[in-house]
């Protein structure tokens, strides 16, 4: 199994807003030191809203999980993530910075490949290895 996760630019404003929301907590917890419960409910806040901005900077959501079964596209921050068996799959193609899943009844997945940053190539490549696996034979060239 393979996990692609979520490119740095599009995981910093996530980061930006916990750390707006821990400044906002902070400050409301010292205004309300007075208050006594109320400021510690605040300080609790802000300490978590940091911690969760550090998680997300040092493990940013997976977005594309690939595993012998299926493909899975989406995740957190992104779009609904969509399980896709490897047998159910047509036709893979790029086009215009988003990877395309035909389905083969019509409906075609289109998927940002900014998503997953500098390793779109990465995805590509197992992706049309994975479907000429799970076919037995080989139709999607990586290249």
């Amino acid at each position: 199994m393979t996990n692609y996760r979520l490119d740095r630019r599009f995981v910093l404003p996530a980061v930006g807003l916990h750390v707006i929301i821990a400044g906002f907590a902070a400050a409301l917890a010292f205004f309300l030191a007075s208050v006594g419960a109320l400021s510690w409910v605040f300080g609790v806040l802000a300490v978590l809203a940091l911690l969760n901005a550090l998680r997300v900077v040092a493990l940013p959501p997976v977005v594309v999980r690939v595993n012998a079964v299926e493909l899975r596209l989406g995740g957190r921050l992104t779009v609904q993530p969509v399980h896709v068996s490897w047998l159910a799959i047509e036709d893979v193609t790029r086009a215009g910075g988003r990877l395309l899943v035909d389905r083969g009844n019509g409906e075609v997945l289109a998927f940002p490949m900014a998503y997953v940053g500098v390793r779109a190539n990465d995805l590509l490549i197992e992706i049309y290895e994975r479907l000429n696996s799970a076919n037995g034979y080989r139709r999607f060239d990586p290249t």
